[in-house]
This record gives structure tokens, C-alpha cells and sequence, in this order.
């Protein structure tokens, strides 16, 4: 007459599963989505970096190549103008210039009769704080 109910309790350990999976599955989403915005975060910093840099080296060669000059005196203008300057590259990003170097390298056709000079020109810039701070560094040869 009455029937005997064989199978109790199985409702709980599925309900326990189903959350463990569920909560597992959750935090591995959060991990995931975290990782993309760091990654986001760490892409878009190092690309206003690199563009800083970019300005940077740009107003060098606008230093060492005067509009009105016909014959720039370009190592004179690599060590005095150049070489530690702070261009106003950085206003409204939030960023810093780090370094500006301009240095003689050598020289290029060395035996020649019309031997130039080589020089580096370099900027370092850098964007963020702590554990999302990018560097970007760029750097350009310009010959006499």
C-alpha cells in the first residue's frame, strides 16, 4: 500500500555540485576578465608612451634641422639643445619624459672625402604608477 522511497538525499549532493561548479566557474571568469584589463590597461599606457617619445625624438630633429638654416651646425646643437632638454611633449597625458640623450656615434664613410658624423638621438618616456607603469623608448640616427 505504501510505497518506499528509495532514493533520498540525492537532491542535495547535485545542488552541492552544481554550486561548486558554478562558484568555480565564476571565480575562473573574474581571473579571465581581470587579466584582460590589465592587459588593456598595460597596451593603451604603452602606446601614449611610445607617442611621447615619438613628440620627443620629433622636436629634437626640429632642433637640430633649423627651418631657415642651409647648414645646421648639428653636433653643436645635439650637446647644447638637445642632449638633457625637457620638451613640453607631456602636458595633459599624465605621463613623464624620462630621458632625452643625443650623443655622437661616429662617423659614416670614414675614409671618404665627404665622411658625416652619425648621432643617436633618444627619448624614454613613461606612463602609470606601481604595477601598471609602461616604459617606451625611442631612438632616431641623423647624420651632419
Amino acid at each position: 500500500m505504501f510505497r518506499k522511497n528509495t532514493q533520498q538525499g540525492n537532491v542535495l549532493i547535485v545542488v552541492l555540485f552544481v554550486i561548486i561548479v558554478m562558484g568555480y566557474l565564476a571565480a575562473s571568469l573574474m581571473k579571465v576578465s581581470w587579466s584582460n584589463q590589465s592587459t588593456l590597461t598595460r597596451e593603451f599606457l604603452g602606446t601614449k608612451a611610445w607617442f611621447i617619445a615619438q613628440s620627443a625624438n620629433e622636436w629634437a630633429l626640429t632642433q637640430l634641422y633649423p627651418l631657415n638654416n642651409d647648414e645646421p651646425d648639428v653636433a653643436s646643437f645635439c650637446a647644447n639643445t638637445v642632449s638633457g632638454a625637457t620638451p613640453n611633449v607631456t602636458e595633459g597625458t599624465g605621463c613623464q619624459l624620462r630621458a632625452m640623450t643625443c650623443s655622437n656615434i661616429g662617423t659614416f664613410n670614414a675614409g671618404a672625402s665627404e665622411a658625416e658624423s652619425l648621432f643617436r638621438v633618444q627619448a624614454t618616456a613613461v606612463c602609470g604608477t606601481g604595477v601598471a607603469q609602461v616604459q617606451r623608448q625611442q631612438e632616431i640616427w641623423v647624420r651632419e
